[in-house]
């Protein structure tokens, strides 16, 4: 069976299952976030459930909306928390950080676990080989009750990489280019196992980057192999037969830094095919690259240069263990020295559901996982993405560099 079947199987109480199979399937852990726990408080209310699971293994994040920007985002939050407060849920106040993020430091994403989380990038746990889903408030207030998931096994299909990026590329580079090669139709529900030397070759940090934008791949979800500071409790997939349609094979040698334009991740092209093109707002944080790897490539730059008087730059760590690290560490006195604003760990701006909300015309550089139009709060922006070491080059220049300027 492929990994993906055989979580499946042992949480389901059975020897083997197939893809298309359905099945329901014990949960090991679920969490929720500040922006949806109120519907799913109403559901609660609605069905007048009266118990759930296990109220030790949910747990409820307060990420999206760290700092409410007005009343409607506030009087949500104290939903929420009167939410979490009846039922006895662990609480990740604002400023603990990002849920996924907050779940890699604590070591939820167990090799071989199933999670559920109310939010789409739950698929992060496959940075450590564990089945991570992120569900809607229906499917996950039945799961808190039940103890349960219901769903279909999803086909498998292999992403074989060959060869090694360049040295100033990164994992963010290699999935924006994954996405500009194959697109989604590949990965549409399907479980995404990465296999080759690289992706073995990479740490943790890489890895969430990887498996965070499973969803953008339109996974149902992704898995990474173990490797460097990575574990895993299972017996190693085999790899299909290299004549098998779903084995993708694809050259990364020397691959350069890519740009997603606007408006979709899908959009991705090589830096230099937009060098030059002006920048004025700079967001380095969201749960794709806000740890500690990625702040300290944004600090071997802004240690030499301050950000450019043309250019807000917004930097946020994921989560508060990340936060303390890089105070640490000095980066976060490096990075306001510059000329950045480091904000509380959470969601930032990368949703548009608090600060900072990009101007009309503003020509955003981001690190998040998405640039679909409106995504930060203001469909007049024009959002492109990039690695953070691209975004804190183009923050020091006011522009995009170019592949020369990296070396």
């Amino acid at each position: 069976m492929t990994l993906a079947e055989t979580i499946i199987a042992a949480h389901s109480g059975l020897d083997e299952v197939t893809a298309g199979s359905l099945v329901t399937a014990k949960v090991d852990r679920i969490y929720l976030q500040d922006g949806n726990s109120p519907t799913i408080s109403k559901l609660f209310d609605q069905h007048g459930f009266t118990s759930v699971f296990d109220p030790e293994r949910i747990a409820v994040f307060f990420d999206h909306s760290v700092i409410a920007p007005d009343k409607h985002i506030a009087n949500r939050l104290r939903e929420a928390e009167r939410f979490a407060r009846k039922w006895g849920f662990e609480t990740f106040r604002q400023g603990a950080g990002i849920s996924h993020i907050v779940a890699v430091d604590l070591g939820w994403f167990v090799p071989g676990s199933l999670v559920v989380g109310t939010d789409s990038h739950t698929c992060t746990g496959g940075a450590m080989q564990c089945l991570a889903l992120g569900m809607g408030a229906s499917d996950v207030a039945a799961a808190m009750v039940t103890g349960e998931v219901w769903l279909r096994v999803p086909e498998t299909v292999w992403l074989d990489l060959r060869g090694v990026p360049s040295r100033i590329a990164r994992a963010k580079d290699v999935m924006l280019y994954v996405l500009a090669r194959f697109g989604q139709d590949p990965f549409l529900y399907r479980s995404v196992e990465w296999c080759g030397d690289w992706p073995r070759s990479i740490g943790i940090d890489g890895a969430v980057t990887l498996a965070n934008m499973g969803v953008e791949m339109g996974a149902k979800c992704v898995f990474l192999p173990p490797g460097n500071d990575r574990t895993v409790g299972m017996a190693p997939i085999v790899a299909p037969d290299p004549s098998d349609s779903r084995l993708l094979v694809l050259d990364i040698a020397d691959l350069p830094p890519m740009i997603a334009r606007p408006h979709s991740p899908l959009s991705s092209v090589p830096i230099d095919d937009v060098r030059g093109d002006k920048i004025n707002y700079v967001f380095i944080g969201s749960c794709t690259n806000s740890r500690i790897e990625d702040l300290e490539d944004v600090v071997s730059v802004l240690r030499h240069e301050p950000v450019h008087p043309d250019v807000y730059c917004i930097i946020t760590p994921g989560s508060l263990q990340v936060f303390l690290e890089a105070s640490r560490r000095g980066l976060i006195d490096i990075l306001m020295r510059a000329g950045a604003v480091v904000t509380p760990p959470g969601c930032s701006a990368c949703l548009g559901t608090q600060g900072s909300i990009p101007a009309s015309g503003d020509r955003v550089l981001s690190t998040m996982n998405r640039n679909f139009q409106g995504r930060m709060g203001n469909p007049d922006a024009h959002i492109q993405l990039a690695s953070p070491l691209v975004a804190a080059h183009a923050a020091v220049r006011g522009e995009i560099p170019g592949s020369q300027e990296l070396a």
